[in-house]
């Protein structure tokens, strides 16, 4: 069974990944967290140059 501070953190992650998918014009309400996330880290990776093997 998880721990409270391990739920705490899951929720608090997954409220910064919709916010921040949100603040680049993505929809949360068609893709799941693990997408959006994926799609947030290829972004930053693009623009960061260091995008090999990263997919959208």
């Amino acid at each position: 069974m998880m721990d409270y501070e391990k739920i705490r953190h899951a929720a608090k992650t997954g409220d910064k990944i919709l916010e921040l998918a949100v603040s680049i014009g993505l929809d949360p309400a068609r893709h799941t967290i693990k997408d959006l996330a994926d799609m947030l880290l290829a972004r930053a990776l693009s623009e960061s140059g260091q995008d090999a093997g990263c997919k959208p």
